[in-house]
């Protein structure tokens, strides 16, 4: 009878630990907050900001679990699908966009990339990414200078990722602060662009072809 007792006690000591095992799993915090998007992610794009590019046709694909987007992309035609900037209208061509995302980490969430948009560019850019499944969206944070004058962007990119390319390529970029715009180069605060590939596809490229100089030719995105 006492070896009995012995043996049942191990058996639930055994069950106890299995179960506050799964309790503590299904009690670990998600890496997204109930809109889908990180905490990082909310504290860097305004809801205004987010709300307005949304009703502008931007998707954004939230979600924990995003497919690794590591490798460089063209989009090309590049073209207006909205804008809250006031010189603007839909069907307006921008310069080609070609960007590399690469150091890709879904335990938190981040990610790098660089990007060349006719006469702008940026490397070593810090991000943030989201989605589910093949779908994702990546927030980047761009400090700008152009002609002397400072600028604080978002830009936001949002694919479904094939073995070939991303597919529905979206583009958002957006002004957080212009800093007063004394040059008047730079779109307001608030405003920006809803931009995608209009062929539908932004294929793979090696890296030698993503600087080659005919993403030069034409307007950036962040010009005014």
């Amino acid at each position: 009878m006492k070896k009995f007792t012995i043996r049942f006690f191990i058996v639930v000591l055994a069950f106890s630990v299995v179960f506050i095992g799964c309790k503590k799993d299904k009690e670990e915090p998600s890496k997204v907050q109930e809109n889908g998007l990180t905490a990082e992610i909310n504290n860097l794009v305004p809801d205004s900001i987010l709300n307005t590019m949304v009703s502008l046709g931007m998707p954004v694909n939230g979600g924990a679990t995003p497919p690794n987007i590591a490798a460089s992309y063209l989009a090309s035609p590049f073209v207006l699908k909205e804008s809250n900037v006031p010189s603007d209208y839909p069907g307006l061509t921008f310069a080609n966009y070609r960007v590399t995302f690469y150091d890709q980490n879904n335990d938190d969430l981040s990610i790098k990339m660089n990007y060349l948009n006719g006469p702008e560019s940026g490397t070593g850019l810090g991000g943030y990414i989201v989605g589910t499944n093949n779908s994702f969206t990546v927030f980047a944070e761009v400090n700008s200078t152009y002609s002397g004058y400072e600028a604080r962007l978002v830009q936001v990119i949002s694919g479904t990722l094939t073995p070939t390319g991303i597919e529905n390529f979206y583009y958002a970029n957006f002004m957080l602060d212009n800093f007063g715009n004394p040059g008047g180069v730079w779109i307001a605060n608030g405003e920006g662009r809803v931009i995608y590939d209009s062929d539908g596809f932004s294929e793979k490229v090696t890296v030698s072809k993503s600087d080659n100089s005919d993403s030069a030719n034409g307007k950036g995105a962040s010009a005014r």
